[in-house]
């Protein structure tokens, strides 16, 4: 989980609203085709791979599970 900053989202907003936004499925989508490319970028060093796994490693495990369509994506920044 994490913070995302739009200023299309009004700050009074019910949770129904939220969840039915166009707006949110579009930052929604983005952010998840953006995640897997940044998160290979950091696989790329080794250090720097080894904190990132030891923070998300559960998320990404979990991640293989729930998203099918991202699942070879995810699956290859997996460390056994």
């Amino acid at each position: 989980k994490g913070v995302v900053v739009s200023e299309k989202l009004t700050l009074d907003i019910s949770r129904e609203t939220l969840q039915q936004s166009k707006i949110l499925r579009v930052i929604k989508t983005n952010l998840v085709m953006k995640c897997p490319e940044m998160s290979a970028d950091i696989a790329e060093k080794k250090d720097d791979y080894k904190k990132f796994y030891e923070q998300f490693g559960k998320c990404l495990k979990l991640g293989v599970h729930e998203d099918s369509t991202n699942r070879t994506k995810i699956a290859e920044l997996l460390r056994w």
